[in-house]
């Protein structure tokens, strides 16, 4: 799934590389490839730790690489990203870039805290340069003693920028859902776009959006993501989500876009993020938002100007900001007017895919 935040952007490198993809079985695997024309590689890697099952992984990227004989790899997500460079490394790839997207250590606790941070700083060490998607995230690898050394951000940040074309409030229609839900203008509407678990907020902002429904009974809230049983919420808010008669839940939707149209306000309360995409793509859209104050999302909202920045894990602090958006509709409307220009000039896709194709040449090239 994660090859799917590259879409476009390789066509753009392969003016300067031949580029092949690695990842676990799939469909998307082949689909990604199929889509980018390039040559995709399966070799299955658990997203958990494995340990015998990640030798086997360790194992068959060597071979791999020993085959094909890269110049270049480029590694994501924590396990991939662990298994790619400890690989590189032993094939002697010459240049081996671990790109960081978020920090999954942040999540847990205890024993698997500790393994998950010496993950991190193992991908690093075999790493020869290593890329995060926010200065947040590239701030928190020298706080937290992960890696001490030079870390890139491409331009402002982020994996693959913003499609300004494809995310515009211009490109679609969404009459339809406003219909469908029974949407009127005397609604406020409410949103949340991703997996509807407990690092993302959700029972926060489930908890908030009732309270503050009771004082004001004409807000909706529009939940667009599905359930995963790694990460639960509590059964009393997934009770809600499915019974509460101003909650609408939309589920998974390969197109996300209708559903930002009809939002007044996108609501954040993650818990922790790399970058927070959702939000870039929400204010692309117009919609101001209502985010907690972490790491990537306080790079895409600066607060006060296109939406609020909140603690996160606070319920409290969340219904308050809620609040703050019911009784003043004119400060949604100053906020959703400044929203898409901000991502533009800061995340525009083809000005991303341009500075990281500089980037890795420059990579290559500074031998």
């Amino acid at each position: 799934m994660s090859l799917f935040f590259f879409r476009g952007q390789v066509g753009i490198l392969k003016t300067a590389f031949d580029i092949e993809a690695v990842s676990s079985p799939n469909e998307q695997l082949s689909r990604f490839c199929e889509r980018e024309e390039i040559q995709g590689h399966s070799i299955k890697m658990f997203r958990e730790i494995s340990l015998i099952n990640d030798v086997k992984s360790l194992f068959k990227l060597v071979q791999l690489f020993k085959k094909l004989q890269p110049e270049v790899i480029h590694g994501n997500t924590p396990k991939a990203g662990n298994l790619s460079m400890i690989a590189g490394w032993i094939a002697g790839v010459p240049h081996r870039i671990y790109c960081i997207h978020g920090l999954r250590y942040q999540g847990a606790s205890g024993l698997k805290k500790v393994l998950l941070k010496t993950m991190e700083r193992i991908s690093c060490r075999f790493a020869t340069d290593v890329m995060t998607v926010s200065f947040g995230v590239k701030n928190l690898l020298k706080e937290e003693n992960i890696y001490k050394g030079d870390v890139k951000v491409i331009w402002n940040g982020s994996v693959n920028g913003i499609d300004t074309n494809l995310f515009s409030p211009d490109a679609i229609d969404a009459d339809y859902l406003k219909t469908q839900y029974k949407f009127d203008d005397s609604h406020l509407v409410f949103g949340f776009v991703g997996r509807l678990v407990k690092d993302k907020g959700v029972n926060e902002l489930i908890a908030a959006f009732v309270e503050v429904n009771k004082k004001y009974p004409n807000i909706r809230l529009l939940l667009v993501g599905d359930y995963e049983k790694s990460d639960p919420v509590t059964d009393a808010t997934k009770n809600l989500i499915e019974t509460h008669e101003h909650i609408i839940f939309g589920g998974w939707q390969k197109d996300i876009r209708p559903f930002l149209k009809i939002m007044d306000i996108f609501t954040f309360p993650s818990y922790r993020e790399g970058f927070g995409l959702s939000l870039m793509e929400a204010a692309a859209m117009n919609v101001p938002a209502i985010s907690s104050n972490i790491t990537g999302c306080n790079e895409i909202i600066e607060n006060g100007y296109n939406g609020r920045l909140i603690p996160s894990k606070s319920t409290k602090e969340l219904k308050n900001a809620m609040e703050e958006f019911v009784l003043n509709p004119q400060l949604i409307k100053q906020m959703s007017s400044v929203s898409r220009q901000y991502v533009i000039d800061k995340y525009e896709q083809k000005q991303l895919w341009d500075k990281a194709l500089q980037a890795y040449k420059k990579i290559v090239n500074d031998v």
